[in-house]
Parts: C-alpha cells; sequence; structure tokens
C-alpha cells in the first residue's frame, strides 16, 4: 500500500509511467495511492480508439485534469472539459470520446483497485 499522502498531478502527469497491470488496456494508468476502499490514478489519452468499458465492482468519479472531449456515462454523451467531475456508477458502460486533442484524467475507485484481478471490461472484448 502506497503510503504517500500528497501528489503534484501536473508533475505526475508529465511523468507518467503505465502500470504493468494496465499495459495491455486501451487506458494506460498510473496509480497514485491505495487504501483499503479507495485507489486513485491518472492517465492520458491521445486518441479514444474503442475504450468504452465496464466496471462491474467498483464506483468510479472522474475529474478531467486537462483537455476537453465527449464522455459517455450509460446512453448519454456530454461534452467535458477541465475541472468537470464524472460519477459513473458500477456496472455502468462509459469512457471518453477523444475528438479534440488529449485529455488527462484523476480516476477515484471505490472499493479498492485490485490490481491482481480483472476489473474491467472492455467492449472490444464483447462485453454487451
Amino acid at each position: 500500500m502506497n503510503e504517500e499522502r500528497y501528489f503534484r498531478l501536473g508533475e505526475r502527469l508529465k511523468a507518467l509511467s503505465a502500470d504493468p497491470a494496465t499495459a495491455a488496456d486501451p487506458i494506460k494508468r498510473m496509480f497514485l495511492c491505495d487504501g483499503e476502499q479507495v485507489s486513485a490514478n491518472v492517465s492520458i489519452l491521445a486518441d479514444s480508439g474503442d475504450v468504452i468499458h465496464i466496471q462491474p465492482d467498483h464506483d468510479e468519479l472522474v475529474l478531467i485534469l486537462d483537455g476537453e472531449c465527449g464522455f459517455r456515462v450509460g446512453d448519454e454523451t456530454r461534452r467535458v472539459r477541465e475541472g468537470d467531475l464524472i460519477f459513473i456508477p458500477q456496472g455502468t458502460v462509459h469512457g471518453p470520446v477523444i475528438d479534440n486533442g488529449p485529455i488527462a484524467l484523476l480516476s477515484v475507485f471505490a472499493p479498492f483497485y485490485d490490481r491482481k484481478r480483472k476489473n474491467i471490461l472492455w467492449s472490444r472484448d464483447g462485453f454487451a
């Protein structure tokens, strides 16, 4: 468990290195911290490709740190930009639709995101 308590997100984004547990995923994540009930990570996406997915066991909060894009949650897609916060209940289809350059995201998962498990079902793998 990471003991770090304070984070400069701009510096983390500049030094972004994907966690090996996400190396094969369409969204590469750098995990910042894990608690008993929560995990947080940052990611940068230059294009959306096929990043629509579901977390069957996790609620997620996504904070847009930089950039602008469409973002799908369930059947609705809205424009989001820096400073917007998105709540995604567990089991909800969601993901960014990048159409205007890269975006940077902070994601917070609850409960704890155990990287030894397959936590995400990707649309490319036919979850629907």
